[in-house]
């Protein structure tokens, strides 16, 4: 037959107890304040990797068009901004990202 125990019984998957670790996670579970270390302590610690091609791809962005906010800043700021033209146009693409038919 085999030699795995049954889950649960306080034995591994090769027969060796291990009753000082669980009783050292129950102790540690009942005071509050090591509650979610313990749990991270079992689930492991969470870590972000950025590969070196991330890196370099975001260094890679399009470099940000001063000239074109400041243009389009100031016509807000004046109100030439909104014309009829811009909002019919806005309006049109709205209507086709919500229909494509249309």
């Amino acid at each position: 037959m085999t030699d795995i125990g049954p889950i649960g019984g306080g034995a591994s998957t090769h027969g060796v107890s291990r009753p000082h670790v669980e009783a050292e996670a129950r102790a540690a579970e009942s005071r509050p304040g090591d509650r979610a270390q313990t749990r991270s302590a079992r689930r492991g610690a969470d870590r972000v990797e950025v590969s070196r091609i991330a890196r370099e791809l975001s260094r890679m962005q399009d470099p940000v068009r001063q000239d074109l906010i400041d243009r389009v800043r100031s016509e807000i700021e004046s109100g030439t901004y909104e014309t009829e033209a811009r909002l019919d146009g806005a309006i049109d693409r709205l209507l086709s990202d919500l229909d494509p038919t249309l």
